[in-house]
């Protein structure tokens, strides 16, 4: 099977199922669709316009989570029990809350004001990160569909400034333990 993976290198949707697909070939097509004309694209390709989309010959899969469900199907990555899954969506959750944010500053909306919606997303991310300590230190030495997305997220919304782990030294040590993966540089948000 020739797969395409369509998305960006600082999208952290597309960057955990780079990760997943750690052992599987692939072709990457980049798409910037903040800042050129690939959003047009982009939605000639996927109507919820959104990234990544996996291409294998004429299907396409449209989201990240049935990416990762369909290669799980695949290739037994993982099994996938009820709290796993709980806690993948709590931190898709705030992964979505932390895009929010960096979509509201990019349209030049302050997340520095008190703005009912804004205050929401940030609620959001603090409410998950307190939801998943138990998580990090029971299950954040081990490399996993929920360990990647989260590292991830941390990683990207540190980057758009949309998230401090300066208060969260369990988060701090949950990224320098998996910092060092092979993966992890590989598919590192490039530093512009």
């Amino acid at each position: 099977m020739n797969y395409t993976l369509i998305g960006s290198l600082t999208s952290p949707f597309v960057r955990r199922i780079r990760m997943l697909m750690e052992t599987i070939p692939y072709e990457l097509t980049e798409l910037n669709i903040y800042e050129t004309d690939d959003g047009i694209t982009l939605n000639k390709i996927n109507p919820i316009n959104q990234i990544p989309v996996l291409v294998m010959g004429n299907e396409k899969i449209w989201d990240s989570r049935q990416i990762f469900n369909y290669l799980n199907s695949k290739y037994k990555f993982q099994t996938m029990n009820l709290e796993d899954e709980n806690t993948l969506t709590a931190i898709e959750g705030a992964l979505n809350a932390g895009i929010a944010l960096f979509q509201f500053k990019r349209s030049g909306i302050s997340i520095e004001e008190p703005y009912m919606i804004v205050n929401r997303h940030k609620d959001r991310i603090d409410s998950v990160l307190d939801y998943l300590l138990p998580f990090v230190k029971a299950e954040g030495k081990n490399w996993n569909f929920q360990t990647m997305t989260l590292y991830a997220f941390l990683d990207w919304g540190q980057f758009r400034g949309i998230l401090s782990l300066e208060k969260r030294p369990e988060y701090q040590q949950f990224m320098a333990q998996h910092a060092d993966r092979e993966i992890v540089k590989k598919t590192a948000i490039p530093k512009v």
